[in-house]
């Protein structure tokens, strides 16, 4: 039996992900929307999208969520050219019930991987035989491995400054659920470039538009397992030249 209550809604609403990055004149990024149906018979409606200017929103034009289960619903977003890098809030509703999607717009990267040229370091290495330098050597059977420590941090410092426009980390399975990529113009003086509060682990690619970057660091905050960090790789991409 499916219990119902006239006064609750046919269903409710909520997201995968709340937040997604989007590359500007890029691809469409898609997210989950998620339905609970609350009545004892199916649910039919569409789910809509307020879209701010800048921000394309595309859903399906109907939608039944089954009796008393729940089901997904894609979300394409895009982002056209001409859009300034920005973060932009997307309201999606059904049947009444909203949930609001961020979407964070940034510049084309391209080029080389930056990281490749460049001079790691960290806050300790497990031991002599995960060095930080082996999180850019090119090498796929390398890998940096921090001692157990949820503040431990690995960093690299580039040729030149560039405007840096994504970090992509390949993950060993001792992964950071939560961590921040920093920044620095001296090595001194540090800015965080981006956050990343539900770390997944493999392969993360972390958006940002940063100017005047020469070092780069990854900065650990909260371990997902009982073991510290570890990279097999780190990349690095400037703000493509329009």
């Amino acid at each position: 039996l499916v219990p119902w209550f006239g006064d609750e809604p046919a269903a409710t609403l909520d997201l995968k992900h709340g937040e997604t990055d989007a590359e500007i004149g890029g691809e469409p990024q898609r997210v989950a929307a998620r339905l609970a149906g609350r009545r004892p018979v199916e649910v039919k409606g569409k789910l809509t999208a307020k879209a701010p200017k800048g921000i394309e929103v595309r859903v399906p034009k109907q939608t039944t969520v089954p009796r008393g289960s729940r089901t997904e619903v894609p979300v394409d977003i895009t982002v056209p050219k001409d859009t300034p890098a920005g973060e932009y809030e997307v309201p999606l509703t059904f049947g009444g019930q909203e949930s609001t999607l961020t979407v964070r717009a940034f510049p084309r990267t391209g080029g080389p991987d930056l990281a490749r040229t460049a001079k790691a370091s960290s806050s300790g290495d497990e031991t002599p035989d995960f060095p930080a330098s082996a999180a850019t050597d090119g090498d796929p059977e390398t890998r940096w491995s921090s001692p157990v420590e949820d503040g431990a941090w690995w960093q690299t410092e580039l040729e030149k400054p560039v405007r840096l426009g994504q970090v992509v980390l390949s993950w060993q399975d001792a992964y950071a659920s939560r961590y921040r990529v920093q920044v620095s113009a001296d090595g001194r003086v540090w800015r965080t470039a981006a956050t990343v509060t539900e770390g997944r682990g493999g392969r993360e690619s972390v958006r940002m538009d940063a100017k005047d970057t020469r070092f780069i660091r990854v900065q650990g905050d909260s371990r997902a397992t009982q073991y510290g960090y570890s990279l097999w790789s780190v990349e690095a991409y400037a703000v493509a030249d329009d």
